[in-house]
């Protein structure tokens, strides 16, 4: 049996198999221009998301790296503060009494050595903090710049729906009735 010979009676009306074959591929074709659409718009959400995650996560960064940055800032005026004063005392100091200050000056001397050994393990941890925020503010900027991508793509995408839909018009009014 060969698809000429094949017929269809729907309400009355009988389709020949010319008919049936190229409305059935019509059919399909539209189809799958709906599952990629829907395919198409669940990644769209998921890329948003993954957005919307990664600008969270930049702000909380963000926020731990100001705590950070004020943290060490205060500590730092306290270290200033202390060595102007010690620089304070060794000119008011006079010679006679100096084997006493020098002795305090080296008791000071050890507290500053080991506040400074406390504030090296917090700058690494600082530069630390500063390289990730700026792996997350370049992550967020390549998601950014593939969502821009997206809108082109959507906008070929309505064009080629809307010029199906045309098509499909005028296969079913094909004398423009």
């Amino acid at each position: 049996m060969a698809i000429e010979d094949l017929e269809l009676n729907v309400g009355g009306t009988q389709i020949k198999g010319v008919w049936i074959a190229i409305v059935l591929s019509f059919a399909s074709t539209i189809g799958g221009g709906i599952w990629t659409a829907s395919e198409f718009f669940s990644r769209l959400e998921a890329l948003e998301g993954a957005v919307s995650d990664a600008t969270a996560e930049t702000a909380v960064v963000q926020g731990r790296f100001d705590d950070l940055r004020a943290g060490q800032s205060e500590t730092l005026q306290a270290y200033q503060v202390t060595i102007a004063n010690m620089q304070q005392q060794l000119d008011d100091n006079n010679v006679g009494e100096l084997q006493g200050k020098l002795a305090e000056l080296s008791t000071n001397l050890s507290q500053i050595m080991e506040l400074q050994r406390d504030l090296l393990p917090l700058r690494d941890r600082v530069a630390a903090v500063e390289k990730s925020n700026s792996e997350t503010v370049l992550t967020v900027n390549a998601k950014i710049e593939a969502l821009g991508n997206i809108d082109d793509r959507m906008t070929r995408l309505q064009r080629d729906i809307n010029d199906a839909w045309t098509a499909m018009d005028e296969l079913a009014n094909p004398l423009g009735r």
